[in-house]
């Protein structure tokens, strides 16, 4: 197959956009991808949302257009499928402007793995391996909130959702009449149910080296944690523009109590100082003397070296399951998911499943594993 040459549609009023979403919507499937500036910013900028039926692409202007309900209203049409490929920060994009996300959600980057084509292929690897066409990618780092756009840009933004529809059918094809399909359904629901979800009050827990911290300044690293997020949001800043991530841990290990002792912290920059210093400080006076009762608990430290013969048993059946169930071993089972069932091992005995593992996981890979696991380690124990 050739490589296209699309001539865009421009969207850039109020009344088109509401007209051709109506048009849209008479369709069983429309691909979708958004181009954005994100480098000095908590939240994407938008700069262009494509839009792909296979015959045409539309581009529409976000800096020209302020009523956003017809686009909503198309998102949540249940009718017609949003294809996208590597979505993420584009629901992000449409969750800002519409204040909803697309679905039925087919994200061809999930798909592809669940076809077992491979993990996390970018799009121009996919494109390559699905259609046999080579797709230059030379506009990743343009400013996409520029007007003019170039003429490469529009391209290049043209391409990203010119061949998406017919990529889509070849994956719905070799998908549809298995039991991966549910299963991507499942994985692509899930996505639009975690755009922009992120509870401050939890930011603490993902500080590298905090099983090394007391309560009373977990405390303290839970405090500037929720500043930071909260901070970065409202000022729409990166968060390393508030507390950089390499000061959270020292700031609430050692607790400085003057602007002098705030310099000494590795990454602190004098513009934090001074704009958020006095907040730092006062934040962390406050949280030093939190009651013991309401300080977090000690975070478990990492697992041990003697768990690492289970975990190498883990990856051994998780290996055998992935060449059964032909897909990558990647898709089968998170990192984090490995280190959740070795600590259950570690604190009662056996294997048990984390409460926040759902869906197609839970009942078709890890509720099998973890019977296999504790019949393993039962035989072990006989011997």
């Amino acid at each position: 197959m050739q490589l296209l040459s699309p001539k865009p549609v421009w969207i850039n009023n109020n009344q088109s956009l509401d007209d051709y979403c109506q048009r849209w919507s008479t369709l069983d499937a429309i691909a979708l991808d958004t181009e954005f500036v994100r480098t000095d910013t908590f939240y994407p900028r938008p700069g262009l949302i494509q839009v792909g039926t296979g015959p045409d692409v539309f581009l529409i202007d976000p800096l020209a257009i302020d009523q956003w309900q017809p686009l909503a209203r198309l998102f949540a049409d249940r009718s017609v499928i949003k294809v996208l490929h590597a979505c993420s920060e584009d629901l992000e994009v449409f969750k800002l402007l519409t204040d909803t996300v697309p679905g039925p959600l087919f994200d061809t980057q999930l798909a592809a793995a669940f076809a077992n084509l491979g993990f996390s292929l970018g799009y121009q690897a996919l494109l390559k391996q699905v259609l046999d066409i080579d797709l230059p990618k030379d506009e990743t780092r343009s400013d996409w909130c520029q007007r003019p756009l170039s003429e490469a840009q529009v391209r290049y933004a043209s391409l990203d959702v010119a061949h998406l529809p017919a990529i889509y059918q070849h994956l719905h094809q070799l998908l549809a009449t298995t039991p991966k399909q549910a299963w991507l359904e499942d994985e692509c629901l899930a996505m639009t149910l975690n755009v922009l979800p992120f509870d401050p009050e939890n930011a603490w827990k993902d500080v590298k080296r905090g099983w090394q911290l007391w309560p009373q300044q977990l405390a303290v690293l839970k405090a500037l944690c929720h500043f930071r997020e909260v901070a970065a949001r409202s000022l729409d800043v990166p968060r390393n523009r508030v507390i950089p991530k390499g000061s959270l841990w020292p700031l609430a290990r050692f607790q400085p109590k003057a602007m002098g002792a705030l310099r000494e912290i590795p990454e602190i920059r004098p513009g934090i100082i001074r704009n958020h210093g006095e907040q730092i400080l006062d934040i962390i006076r406050s949280a030093s003397q939190v009651p013991e009762a309401q300080r977090p608990e000690k975070l478990p430290p990492p697992l041990p070296k003697n768990v690492r013969n289970c975990g190498k048993q883990i990856k051994t059946l998780m290996s055998q399951l992935a060449v059964e169930l032909e897909l990558p071993l990647a898709l089968l089972m998170p990192g984090k998911l490995t280190t959740a069932l070795l600590r259950s091992w570690l604190d009662h005995g056996c294997f048990m499943l984390p409460d926040t593992l759902a869906g197609w996981r839970r009942d078709f890979i890890a509720t099998p594993l973890i019977q296999q696991l504790n019949q393993l380690s039962q035989q072990e124990k006989g011997l």
